[in-house]
């Protein structure tokens, strides 16, 4: 059992926060100074860089060099930089061990918007060993910006890992729960709430659902150990099943611990192999789980560049060379032709269920959580309102992350209007193609008038028959709402 890290007392936990953020060793920080940004290793050969650049004696520097660099220092030159409370506040809870004349870092410190995590050391990831708990690397981000964070009663953290995705989740859920495989990772979520001053979250250690069964949850987050490997010893990032079929597992078991309305939001990965378009595939997976399923589509790789990025991840660099023809011999042997990742989102609903794929880049830059939810409540509008009569009497509005860009072209000494694209600029980026009678008509969606008063009023300024201006309106009035341009 994992048994470095003692859970700070609450005050002690406020008072290491307040000196984080005294000390400026906060998420903004990172954001400003963008050399920050890149995880100090021997192997890319970017720490002596990241060294020079924290090499004058400061506060800032002392904190960096230990929990983000793992860097140890000697007790003599923190004696004048760190408050001695703060020191025997980090020393009491195994943050920092005592080594002879030095004091070095038992746990790499990452500071995500308000809060801050303990992982496992940068030199204990190179070392590959089986039970890492990393840090909130890009997936683990990607899944918080893309969690709906909407109050609900009860949510579980799959696979917590350090706990970042409990943490945040406590913030809009009355009871958080956090499991994962590996004790090391339960023990950190653990560390991790007390040092954020969360109160309301339990973890437990166990396989995928065993540790909740005959639970149900209104919000089930998975950053599962989704890499495709022939391997299965890093619980971390694989898995004990063959190609895809743990993310198979946890989509289809997860349907069964959703309350009614209750989501499934989760990283995934997926193989396309010969017959069988990776599209099928996932399809597949959520067959006949009574859920409504978005998934976004945000990466492929033909299986060479898979596994040169994998292997480099888990496997020490002295064993690459040998690794590969193993991994290739794997994927063929199977046929798998590509390898697909994204993210889905999966809502348990009574009714006929519907299933939306798009493609999305891997990497947005706000979160969009509150898109999402926007997008199934879209959905639900449209059905809810799916006759003509129903419909014309909904007051819908633009959406207020919309903006009109107007394209032009010089002509004869002028500038002569060629066209006009909607677009969504808040979460989940879209764009439509419009023509100015469409843009004009969508200007009076405010939310103060319904859809027939404003089909007639445009009826009668383009001097149109009523009859065949209102199927036209109502169509695009569709597409926009589906598209979440326009809201109900």
């Amino acid at each position: 059992m994992f048994d470095v890290l003692d859970p700070l007392s609450a005050a002690g936990a406020q008072r290491l926060r307040e000196f984080f953020r005294e000390a400026n060793f906060t998420h903004a920080e990172f954001e400003n100074r963008r050399w920050l940004l890149d995880l100090p290793s021997r192997a890319s050969g970017n720490l002596p860089f990241l060294l020079d650049r924290t090499r004058e004696p400061s506060v800032s520097n002392l904190i960096l060099r230990w929990f983000f660099l793992g860097v140890p220092a000697t007790s003599k030159s923190v004696a004048s930089l760190m408050p001695a409370s703060i020191l025997a506040l980090l020393l009491e809870c195994g943050m920092l061990i005592r080594d002879g004349a030095g004091l070095s870092p038992a746990v790499m410190l990452t500071p995500c918007d308000q809060c801050f995590f303990a992982a496992d050391t940068t030199a204990r990831m190179e070392s590959h060993a089986s039970d890492l708990v990393i840090w909130p690397n890009p997936t683990t981000r990607l899944l918080h910006q893309f969690t709906i964070r909407k109050p609900v009663r009860a949510t579980l953290d799959l696979g917590t890992g350090c706990g970042i995705q409990a943490v945040f989740a406590a913030n809009h859920s009355q009871r958080v729960t956090a499991t994962d495989l590996n004790p090391r990772a339960a023990e950190f979520a653990r560390f991790n709430a007390r040092l954020n001053g969360v109160e309301n979250i339990e973890c437990l250690v166990g396989d995928t659902f065993a540790p909740v069964r005959n639970r149900t949850f209104d919000l089930v987050l998975a950053n599962p150990p989704f890499f495709i490997t022939p391997s299965s010893d890093k619980i971390y990032c694989e898995n004990g099943m063959e190609l895809d079929r743990y993310c198979r597992r946890v989509a289809r078991e997860a349907a069964a611990h959703l309350n009614e309305d209750g989501y499934l939001q989760m990283m995934f990965e997926c193989v396309q192999v010969r017959g069988q378009s990776w599209r099928d595939r996932v399809l597949e997976w959520i067959h006949g789980t009574g859920c409504d399923v978005w998934i976004f589509h945000s990466y492929a790789r033909d299986v060479l560049a898979y596994a040169r990025e994998r292997i480099r991840q888990t496997t020490p660099a002295l064993t690459v060379e040998e690794s590969l023809p193993r991994w290739m011999d794997y994927y063929r042997q199977r046929g798998v032709e590509e390898i697909h990742g994204g993210i889905l989102a999966m809502r348990r609903r009574t009714g006929l269920n519907w299933v939306r794929i798009e493609e999305m880049p891997l990497d947005p830059n706000q979160p969009f959580g509150e898109a999402v939810w926007q997008a199934f409540a879209c959905i639900d509008f449209l059905e809810l309102h799916g006759s003509d009569e129903e419909l014309l009497k909904a007051h819908p509005r633009l959406s207020p992350d919309t903006q009109l860009d107007q394209q032009l072209r010089q002509s004869d000494g002028r500038w002569q209007g060629v066209g006009m694209t909607l677009r969504f600029t808040g979460g989940i980026p879209a764009s439509m193609r419009l023509d100015p009678t469409v843009a004009d008509f969508l200007a009076g969606l405010d939310g103060r008038r319904t859809l027939d008063e404003l089909v007639r009023d445009l009826s009668q300024r383009v001097r149109a028959d009523l009859e065949i201006v209102r199927p036209e309106c109502l169509a695009v009035v569709r597409k926009l709402v589906e598209r979440r341009f326009v809201l109900p």
